[in-house]
């Protein structure tokens, strides 16, 4: 697929790094200042602005099969879409980030319909869902969903007193329907076998259906001292993002209460919540104090301000919240706030972008989502028609890698070592994203997988 992205800011560099393993990309950047670092991109480099048409069949859009216009300047987007559409690219994503998504959805539908687009991102509106989905999930880390609800994905701490350290794995067994595909202690990444004994504190990563994710969560990972969670949170800034998290739990029936630093948004969201929306600057300490923050279970830090954010999620966990879900829109930035203590680190451009690749759909061996901040992911490869039937027990590589779910003719399979990988299987396969190369290969290649 020939897929053109515009735009000169983090989103559009890391949209093309992660398409063009498979696809051909072209970059349209506004100026030469990163031209060292888009050497690094196996993809073709245009200089000029999106909106001119010129510069936009020079980089070949008449042919794209994909257009994507992702610069920071919604207008531009806009034009630039519907310039691609008239010059005859066959898709076209929109990035909006300023645009009020408190309208429905079919209102931007219809909006994107009417100028031949094909999809709007709403960057903000991405994150507000990526974390509803965690946070509603009683001490999740992350949470992806696939094959439209059929397996899941769940990254969780284990605690003190959790039924999972009590022995090895091999004696402890595991529910059907589950996968464990990686664990991290400290900074090490493992994949668990039999023989491992995980400690309290480690973070585990597993796959498998969402009744067997629950079984998991509830009767493994979690003490059994842990008591009833309760459904309040307080969320620090009223933004698009926070009003979204805040109606959206509101929904779910928690109890929400927002703390706003400008006062005429204040007053502007306030009408839109059952909840208590405080005007307030959330790292002032008394403030956090009088409010009894750290009586709540979880706080959700959603400014647009990265340091804020870090600051008031520093606070919150000095105060005593259990749980806290921050955002950082600066990549470097996710990983410094985990280092220092932060439970859940995600990113308005971080969403957009897992939004974009899942509209381009699903080739032979497509990325489905990414984990440990770009570190590790998931990704589906299609095993070729001529691949022998291999017992997954006997598939040895040096890689690492391990399947998390096999989809075979309609049926979810979260396999155990005994299963069978069968030609034309669709397998979800969590790795490394720096052996997602040799994880294609060995899977693609019908000389590979079965002990040779």
């Amino acid at each position: 697929m020939h897929i053109v992205i515009g735009g000169r800011d983090e989103t559009p560099f890391r949209l093309a790094e992660a398409l063009m393993v498979d696809h051909e990309v072209t970059l349209i950047c506004k100026d030469t200042a990163q031209a060292t670092r888009l050497e690094r991109l196996d993809a073709d480099i245009v200089y000029g602005t999106v909106t001119s048409t010129a510069l936009l069949r020079r980089a070949g859009v008449p042919e794209a099969d994909l257009f994507v216009a992702a610069s920071t300047e919604d207008e531009n987007n806009l034009v630039a879409c519907v310039s691609a559409r008239h010059l005859g690219a066959k898709r076209t994503i929109c990035f909006l980030t300023k645009l009020d998504f408190r309208a429905p959805k079919e209102d931007r539908v219809h909006l994107a319909e009417s100028l031949g687009i094909d999809k709007v991102v709403v960057p903000a509106e991405q994150l507000a869902e990526e974390i509803l989905r965690i946070v509603v999930i009683p001490g999740a880390l992350d949470v992806e969903v696939f094959v439209g609800g059929s397996v899941h994905l769940l990254r969780h701490g284990i605690e003190a007193g959790a039924a999972i350290v009590q022995g090895t794995l091999a004696d402890i067994g595991l529910p059907e329907g589950v996968v464990l595909v990686m664990a991290k202690r400290g900074e090490r990444m493992f994949i668990p076998k039999g023989s491992t004994h995980l400690q309290p504190g480690d973070k585990v990563t597993a796959m498998g259906t969402k009744a067997g994710i629950n079984r998991l969560l509830q009767r493994y990972l979690r003490s059994a001292m842990h008591g009833t969670d309760a459904t309040r949170a307080t969320i620090i800034g009223g933004g698009s993002v926070g009003l979204a998290v805040a109606r959206g739990l509101e929904g779910l029936g928690w109890s929400v209460r927002i703390i706003e630093a400008v006062r005429a948004r204040c007053e502007e969201i306030a009408p839109l919540l059952d909840g208590l929306v405080l005007h307030g600057d959330g790292t002032d300490l008394d403030l956090l104090e009088s409010e009894r923050i750290g009586d709540d279970p979880v706080l959700v830090a959603v400014t647009s301000n990265d340091e804020k954010n870090l600051l008031v999620s520093l606070i919150a966990k000095h105060l005593g919240v259990s749980r806290i879900l921050t955002r950082a829109d600066q990549q470097p930035n996710e990983r410094i706030f985990e280092k220092v203590g932060i439970d859940v680190v995600l990113s308005a451009r971080g969403a957009a972008i897992r939004s974009v690749l899942d509209a381009v759909g699903h080739n032979k061996a497509d990325l489905l989502a990414e984990l440990e901040h770009g570190d590790a992911g998931v990704i589906e490869i299609e095993v070729p028609a001529d691949h022998e039937p291999t017992p997954i027990n006997v598939m040895k590589a040096d890689i690492f890698a391990i399947i998390g779910a096999i989809l075979r003719r309609g049926r979810v399979i979260i396999p155990r070592g005994t299963d069978t990988v069968q030609p034309e299987d669709r397998l979800l396969v969590f790795c490394r994203r720096e052996h997602e190369r040799e994880v294609r290969e060995f899977f693609l290649d019908p000389g590979h997988g079965r002990g040779r």
